[in-house]
């Protein structure tokens, strides 16, 4: 049988006048992958395998556009041992659209095979997970599904692992999927009954750009944060480690670091990671900025779960267009359990700094858990005053931001599911903190050139990355509006010159990555624009 062409079965199922239909692909033929829809990464025809190398994605796919109802999909996969993910090859199955579909996560890193619906809502609406399984790198292996009605059976290996019942999806499209790893596939066969779509089937290709999938630190990168200087430079700070908390180990002996990566084309292509700060503890959540005199300030904090406070702030400086940098400065703050911050410097017009910080204070056996921003007179060089907020139920409030409005007030979005107070003597003093509406954590706030408020943040419940706008200076809101569907946010916005908004984010995950797109703020909403040369 020759690759990737379809055949009629003779047998016709005795309960359907409809012959089945299989399909085989051995990927003998470079021309083979022109007959998949993928949505993301670096797919290729390699050495006779369909091959997905970059293990820094959280997630790509491939779908083959016929549809069915009954089928049995049944693939080889070997998973290269590269990268620090889960490394997990997929089969999809009864795909109604590039969101909507099941699939089987074959989990190499956790030891366990997961059982998955993906909604538009999320990639992990409804996840069953079943462990313990031993999932060999570097070695062959065979999956295989059966979609019989309701009924899903789950192989490996040819050993029937588990059965799982659902029936929101009775057909779809078929289709390979890989988390967090290299993986190669061979051998593809898929058997089953023909059904017809509502609706063409389509694959979308998001409209991002890869800023940074592994900066040498272990693949996880998260907390990006960045800013156009001057001379037209784009600068993105962002954590680097092998995961969300990255303590020193063997192979990464002072743990998780600051790195930088820049972009002389406004967000188009980047650089090489460049470290910015690797102490000998978990460096994290930077943020940059530029002063008007040209320096640039990188705040961070650094965790250490032994001591306190767990956590403390610091700022480096570069006067050289982050060439060199100085010795990390402490920003001592007035609380006992953890000194935190994921914001940059803002500088008002009298050159005053405000920092937002937050953490967690302890008095007499009483915890609280509050925000505020400090403040600097000389240039960041020492932060004497702090303007503390804390809620009167005690409520925490954590990931301050912050943005000066032309009217002279101080706008404040805080994390969780989002408070505002803003301030109308210059940071002095704040108001109790009021509910947004918004659901949200980790935000951040810029103002655009042509008075739109732009708030990016992680949506709750769906934990996408999301956006919302204001038109009034943040009386009232709009969207919330999905940028990426994936897990992580903690997004961060630069102005360019032409007007458009470079918005950057992570993906939550082992082997997560830093990603860029382009928006478009108008009075009548936000626009996600295609990529430059799309």
């Amino acid at each position: 049988m020759r690759a990737g062409v379809l055949v009629i079965a003779s047998v016709v199922a005795a309960s359907a006048a409809c012959a089945e239909v299989t399909l085989e692909e051995d990927f003998s033929e470079r021309t083979a992958l022109e007959r998949f829809m993928t949505d993301v990464g670096e797919w290729s025809i390699d050495d006779g395998t369909l091959r997905q190398s970059q293990s820094g994605l959280n997630a790509a796919r491939a779908f083959l556009s016929q549809a069915f109802s009954d089928v049995t999909v049944e693939v080889r996969f070997l998973i290269h041992p590269t990268g620090n993910g889960v490394k997990a090859p997929g089969i999809i199955f009864r795909a109604a659209d590039q969101h909507n579909y099941y699939y089987i996560h074959y989990d190499s890193m956790n030891r366990q095979v997961v059982w998955v619906r993906s909604t538009d809502e999320s990639g992990w609406t409804d996840a069953r997970r079943h462990r313990p399984i031993e999932i060999s790198e570097g070695e062959w292996h065979t999956a295989k599904v059966e979609a019989i009605g309701p009924e899903h059976r789950v192989y490996l290996d040819g050993e029937l692992l588990f059965t799982e019942r659902d029936d929101a999806l009775l057909q779809g499209a078929v289709g390979l999927r890989v988390g967090q790893g290299d993986i190669a596939f061979d051998d593809l066969r898929v058997t089953g009954e023909p059904a017809s779509f509502e609706q063409e089937f389509t694959v979308d290709r998001p409209r991002w750009r890869s800023v940074c999938t592994d900066a040498g630190a272990g693949a996880y990168e998260a907390f990006p944060d960045v800013c156009l200087t001057d001379d037209g430079e784009l600068l993105c700070v962002f954590y680097a480690g092998y995961g969300h908390i990255s303590f020193p180990t063997p192979d990464l002996p002072r743990g998780g670091r600051i790195s930088m990566v820049r972009s002389r084309d406004f967000g188009q292509s980047w650089s090489e990671a460049e470290v910015v700060v690797d102490a000998p503890i978990d460096d994290r959540d930077p943020s940059i900025t530029q002063l008007s005199n040209g320096d640039l300030l990188v705040t961070y904090m650094t965790y250490v779960k032994e001591r306190r406070p767990t956590h403390e702030t610091f700022i480096v400086r570069s006067s050289d267009n982050g060439r060199t940098w100085s010795e990390p400065q402490r920003v001592p703050l007035p609380f006992t359990g953890a000194e935190a911050v994921s914001e940059p410097v803002t500088e008002l017009d009298d050159g005053t700094l405000l920092l937002p910080v937050y953490g967690s204070h302890t008095v007499e056996g009483e915890t609280t858990h509050p925000c505020g921003v400090v403040r600097s007179v000389d240039g960041g060089r020492s932060w004497p005053e702090i303007a503390l907020i804390e809620q009167p139920d005690q409520a925490p409030l954590h990931e301050p931001s912050i943005e000066p409005l032309p009217d002279g007030r101080i706008y404040m979005l805080i994390r969780p599911t989002m408070h505002w107070s803003e301030s109308t003597d210059n940071g002095v003093t704040w108001r109790v903190p009021e509910p947004l509406g918004i659901q949200g954590e980790a935000p951040y706030l810029l103002l655009t050139s042509r008075g739109v408020l732009l708030a990016g943040f992680r949506h709750r419940p769906t934990r996408s990355t999301s956006i919302a706008w204001s038109h009034d200076l943040g009386r009232t809101w709009e969207g919330p509006k999905v940028i990426d569907p994936v897990i992580g946010g903690y997004p961060s916005f630069a102005e360019l010159p032409d007007g458009r908004v470079l918005m950057v984010y992570y993906t939550e995950g082992g082997g997560s990555d830093i990603r860029c797109v382009w928006l478009q703020a108008r009075p009548d909403g936000v626009e996600v624009l295609p990529p430059p040369g799309d």
